[in-house]
């Protein structure tokens, strides 16, 4: 016990070392101290002085330059309202002990899917703790996995939930390192820990990697979670609503359903070929799409809304205003509304301004963030 003890620490302080010298990375998001660090995490803009200019060293100045570089994605109207909506489900599941759901967060690659999933399990882990009179010892209510490399074998599903609890040993050998594909059964350990943590909420991020056999797999783990300890479960990526359809059938959930209505029809007098459920009505899918800007001015506004978020996260010393609302119509033309690319051009457009001088955002920041995207247009209404 002493030596499991001991290794824990020395994987902590690890994470709390990486945390320190790259704390933007995504690994610790995956392990319980990076994402407590998350939960608790405040990003504060460079403060600038009023009526102040740009040193030369400013040029220079990592702080400022590092804060441009990872641009919160702004949240939409939309995106706010499905936030509450999950977020209440996931309470709901806390107070009843049957029909407990699973959710799906579903959508094309490049839409904020992930950044509203890790929101949710903030935003919940928050509201829980805040229920319970502030951080409780010993309670994990919210656990983040992605789908393992290799997820053929439900154990390295459970190996990765084992890992976000500190529960896997650090290996002391590049030996050790290879010995760990021939991974250990953690479910004993896994399901007690995330009992006796009282864990509410599993995220599960990247389900695309899996395939539909691969997740069926698994499902009756996630399963297990759900119906006994009450955990909520939430389903991220691209296709993840149609890939647990199609997974619960091979499960034979859903085909065994099927035969028994068929079989209750044709005793009724009404044969009728079993038709599987669809995959909105077995839960709940969160979609997520490109930001549109067509004709209606609903549209116009929610993109230029959406802008105007961004620019007020800028701390540049003469960013003007509306510099990012000015270019709406090529800054969606390059970047199709997908959020993903939009935070990539307005955040190196930032940096660029930094470090050239301007401390603006004008065409030519934008001209070259934007050069690997395609060629800068003008509106149909500027020169």
């Amino acid at each position: 016990m002493k030596a499991s003890v001991e290794l824990r620490e020395k994987r902590e302080a690890r994470l709390r070392q990486q945390l320190r010298d790259a704390p933007m990375r995504p690994l610790p998001l995956f392990q319980l101290t990076g994402w407590t660090h998350f939960v608790d995490e405040e990003v504060n803009p460079p403060v600038l002085a009023a009526g102040s200019s740009p040193t030369e060293d400013r040029k220079t100045d990592e702080q400022a330059i590092a804060y441009h570089r990872h641009l919160r994605m702004v949240p939409t109207d939309a995106m706010t309202h499905m936030q509450k909506t999950v977020v209440e489900a996931v309470h709901r599941n806390s107070g009843c002990r049957e029909g407990l759901m699973d959710h799906v967060i579903d959508g094309p690659a490049g839409t904020g899917k992930t950044c509203l999933l890790r929101a949710i399990g903030r935003t919940a882990q928050q509201e829980i703790e805040a229920a319970t009179n502030g951080r409780q010892p010993n309670t994990i209510p919210v656990v983040h996995i992605t789908t393992p490399a290799d997820p053929e074998l439900r154990v390295n599903w459970i190996w990765e939930i084992g890992s976000y609890l500190g529960l896997n040993p650090e290996p002391k050998s590049l030996a050790e390192v290879l010995e760990m594909r021939r991974h250990q059964d953690v479910t004993l350990s896994v399901n007690y820990v995330l009992e006796t943590a009282q864990a509410r909420l599993l995220l599960v991020d990247d389900i695309d990697r899996a395939s539909p056999q691969q997740l069926a797999n698994v499902l009756p783990y996630f399963d297990y979670l759900r119906d006994k300890l009450g955990i909520s479960l939430i389903f991220c990526g691209t296709g993840a609503s149609h890939l647990l359809h199609q997974a619960r059938i091979l499960a034979q959930d859903l085909t065994r359903v099927s035969a028994e209505n068929r079989v209750r029809l044709a005793q009724a007098g009404r044969p009728a070929d079993p038709v599987s459920p669809s995959p909105t009505a077995l839960l709940p899918v969160t979609w997520l799409h490109p930001l549109p800007l067509g004709p209606k001015a609903e549209e116009q506004e929610m993109f230029r809304r959406v802008l105007a978020s961004f620019e007020a996260d800028l701390s540049l010393y003469q960013l003007e205003e509306n510099a990012l609302s000015k270019h709406a119509a090529q800054l969606h033309r390059l970047t199709g509304g997908y959020f993903k690319a939009l935070t990539y051009v307005i955040s190196t457009a930032a940096v660029i301004a930094i470090r050239s001088g301007s401390e603006n955002v004008t065409e030519k920041e934008l001209k070259a963030a934007t050069a690997k995207l395609g060629p800068w247009k003008p509106a149909a209404d500027q020169p």
